[in-house]
C-alpha cells in the first residue's frame, strides 16, 4: 500500500501516492478559545450557543437572513429533515420520489428512509442534472410526491425552473445541494422562494466540519417545520408536534464550524490556487477538466470522450500511484442496495458515470503535483 506524503514534501517519488482527497480542517490551537466556551458554559449540544452563532455567522456571510439557515449533525439529515418538512407542510400524498440515476448514495438513502419508493430518472448530458422541463413530462408525474433535484459536484442548477415545477404541479421538491456551500457564498446567488437546499459540511467538502449539514430556505414555516424534525418533534415545549428525530448539531461540531469559517477566506483562497493550476495545465493538453467555480472547490474531474478512454486513463493514474475515484460509482443502478429500483432508460447516466473521474484535490495540493497528473490525461 502506498501512503501519502507529508505536507510539503517533495514529489519526485512515484512510490508514494497521491490522495484523491486529503481534507484540512481547524486545528488543534484555533478549537481552543471555542472549546473553553463549551466549558463554561456547560451547553454540550440542544441548539448551544455556538450553533446560534455558527447559524447566525453564516447567514451573514451568505448574504441570507439569520432564520434562513438551520444546522444539522449531517448533511443526509438535512436531506432527511427537509424531506419530511416538506411532506408534513404539502399534504401530498404521492408516495413516489423521482431523482437523478447520477448522484451519491445519500440521496436514494434519505428519501427511502423517509418512507418514499425511488423512481431513478436519467441526467441532461449538459448538466448532469434532472431538468424541470424534462419532469413535466414524465409519464408517472401523477404518482409523484417528492421530487429530489442534485447539484452534481456542487454545479449550480436551475434553482427557479424547479421552483417553477413546484408552483405549478404542487409537487414538493428538495434540492441535494450536498457541496454547493462554497458556490452559496458567490455573489449574486439566492434561494427559491419556498424550495429548500440541504447542504453537507462533511470533511471532504470545500467547508467542512467533520460531520454535519444545513437547510436553507426562504420559506421560514418550513424550516420552522424542519427544526421540529430534528428536534425530536419539540418546538417550544415537552409535547412533541411531529413525528421527529434527533438531528442537532452538537457544540462540539459547531467550535470546529466556526474555526473554519475563521479561516474560509484563506481556505477559498487556496481552493481557487489549486482549480487555477489544473485550469492551466489542462489547458495545455486540451483536456477537459471541470474545476471551481465550474464545480465546488473540492473537485477536480477529467471528462474523457468515452467509457474505454476514461478507463485507460484512470489505470494509468493509479500504475503511477494516484489516487482516483468515480465519486457516484456507475449509478444508483449499480449499488446493489438500489438494483432493484424502478427506472427510466439511463443512458446518458451510464455514459458520463463511465466518463467522469474524480482527481485528486485538497488545499495543499502542490503545482508540480498538478502538472504529474495533468500529464497522464493526454491520450
Amino acid at each position: 500500500m502506498l501512503n501519502p506524503r507529508p505536507v510539503g514534501a517533495p514529489s519526485s517519488d512515484v512510490t508514494e501516492r497521491i490522495p484523491v482527497a486529503w481534507p484540512a480542517l481547524p486545528r488543534t490551537d484555533l478549537l481552543v478559545p471555542y472549546l473553553r466556551q463549551i466549558d463554561e458554559a456547560r451547553i454540550y449540544t440542544n441548539h448551544g450557543p455556538l450553533v446560534d452563532r455558527f447559524e447566525t455567522r453564516l447567514a451573514e456571510r451568505l448574504g441570507f437572513r439569520k432564520r434562513e439557515v438551520i444546522a444539522c449533525s449531517t448533511g443526509t439529515m438535512a436531506l432527511v429533515g427537509a424531506i419530511r418538512a416538506a411532506r408534513n407542510l404539502s399534504g401530498h400524498r404521492g408516495r413516489l420520489c423521482l431523482l437523478p440515476a447520477y448522484t451519491f448514495v445519500a440521496t436514494a438513502g434519505a428519501a427511502l428512509s423517509c418512507g418514499y419508493d425511488c423512481h431513478l430518472v436519467d441526467i441532461d448530458r449538459r448538466t448532469w442534472a434532472i431538468e424541470p422541463a424534462a419532469l413535466r413530462q414524465h409519464p408517472r408525474l401523477s404518482e409523484v410526491g417528492l421530487v429530489l433535484p442534485v447539484a452534481p459536484y456542487g454545479r449550480m442548477i436551475d434553482l427557479q425552473g424547479w421552483q417553477d415545477f413546484h408552483d405549478e404541479t404542487g409537487i414538493p421538491v428538495v434540492i441535494d445541494a450536498a457541496a454547493c456551500l462554497d458556490r452559496l457564498m458567490e455573489p449574486g446567488i439566492s434561494l427559491p422562494k419556498t424550495i429548500p437546499l440541504a447542504v453537507s459540511l462533511h470533511a471532504t467538502k470545500s467547508f467542512g466540519c467533520g460531520e454535519g449539514g444545513l437547510v436553507l430556505s426562504r420559506d421560514t414555516t418550513l424550516l420552522e417545520e424542519t427544526y421540529k424534525v430534528f428536534n425530536n418533534g419539540f418546538l417550544g415545549s415537552r409535547d412533541a408536534q411531529t413525528v421527529g428525530l434527533n438531528g442537532k448539531m452538537s457544540e462540539y461540531t459547531a467550535a470546529v464550524a466556526l474555526a473554519e469559517l475563521d479561516g474560509f477566506d484563506e481556505k477559498s483562497a487556496q481552493w481557487s490556487r489549486v482549480a487555477a493550476a489544473y485550469a492551466t495545465a489542462g489547458n495545455a493538453i486540451g483536456a477537459r477538466l471541470w474545476t471551481a467555480p465550474e464545480t465546488s472547490g473540492c473537485y477536480a474531474l477529467i471528462e474523457a470522450s468515452s467509457p474505454p478512454q476514461a478507463a485507460m486513463i484512470g489505470a494509468r493514474l493509479v500504475t503511477a500511484g494516484v489516487d482516483i475515484r468515480n465519486w457516484y460509482g456507475a449509478g444508483l443502478s449499480e449499488h446493489p442496495a438500489y438494483a432493484q429500483l424502478s427506472r427510466d432508460p439511463l443512458s446518458v447516466c451510464a455514459d458520463v458515470a463511465g466518463s467522469v473521474i474524480g482527481l485528486p484535490c485538497f488545499t495543499d495540493l502542490t503545482k508540480a503535483d498538478i502538472g504529474r497528473i495533468v500529464a497522464m490525461l493526454a491520450v
